[in-house]
């Protein structure tokens, strides 16, 4: 990938493993200084490996390809850790252009393909509630204010097709709160791309479409099979998942800003 980001200090929530790790290692791979978080580092102990698919191993991963991640154990349910991560962005690195709101919550025990829509609890839907909404505002409210000192910045929030309806029918799959939660998140990125439009910031949501990730294996093959025979399921690799993202972490709120887009649609209806 070519390198267009030199310079830009990038901040990828739930980048670990699977669609975060990709997105982290691609704006890497295009110039940028990334700091990668998830909930905990998961180091290994002396004389250990560390562990696939946590925040250790991909800093491992990056220093042996020579790309600059950082890696900071955030959890976006607590807001205390988000402020803390931000202060500490600032103190090393000066500066935040790009956030990518990755960290989700998903419904991972799908073993039964229907369910009790009213089966949730007053707990599951402030869990849900608490990461995939709340987390999101918490790390752009602590992000914004650098980036409107600025004067310019991209924040990405993804997403899920599943919650515009349009890819499979997901009320099935004990999905009601996670589909419900991504379309809250869809509509604060259109009210912050308004918001923000005057200090020169975008703010889009991007659906990377089903990913072969460590949740997407956990689900139902019905599922699966719904997935696939609409073209979905693809590896999250940087090359697969990055360009699209890369386009949008180039973006102010003077140029392309307040979109609720899919991956399968890049180069195709938009940009």
């Amino acid at each position: 990938m070519a390198e267009d980001l030199s310079g830009k200090v990038a901040i990828v929530t739930g980048a670990s493993q699977g669609t975060g790790r990709a997105y982290a290692r691609a704006l890497a791979q295009a110039g940028a200084t990334v700091i990668a978080t998830s909930r905990s580092m998961k180091a290994p102990g002396p004389g250990e490996t560390a562990a696939a698919n946590t925040l250790a191993e991909l800093a491992d991963v990056a220093r042996a390809a020579g790309e600059a991640i950082h890696v900071i154990a955030c959890d976006v349910g607590v807001e205390e850790q988000i402020v803390h991560c931000m202060d500490e962005v600032i103190a090393n690195f000066g500066r935040i252009d790009i956030l990518v709101n990755n960290a989700a919550t998903y419904p991972e025990d799908q073993a039964e393909p229907h369910y009790d829509p009213f089966g949730f609890t007053t707990e599951e839907w402030e869990r849900y509630n608490r990461v995939n909404v709340i987390g999101p505002y918490l790390t752009i409210r602590s992000a914004a204010p650098y980036m409107i000192e600025q004067r310019s910045g991209s924040i990405i929030n993804i997403t899920s097709g599943a919650a515009l309806g349009n890819e499979f029918q997901a009320a099935q799959y004990g999905m009601l709160a996670y589909v419900t939660t991504k379309a809250a998140l869809n509509r604060m990125s259109q009210f912050f791309a308004v918001e923000f439009k005057e200090h020169n910031i975008a703010v889009n949501a991007l659906c990377p479409g089903s990913v072969v990730t460590n949740s997407w294996r956990g689900v139902p093959q019905e599922m699966k099979d719904e997935m696939l025979q609409a073209g979905r399921g693809k590896l999250p690799t940087p090359e697969v998942m990055g360009p699209a993202l890369l386009f949008l972490a180039r973006q102010t709120g003077e140029t392309y800003s307040g979109n609720v887009l899919s991956t399968e649609d890049f180069g195709v209806s938009w940009p």
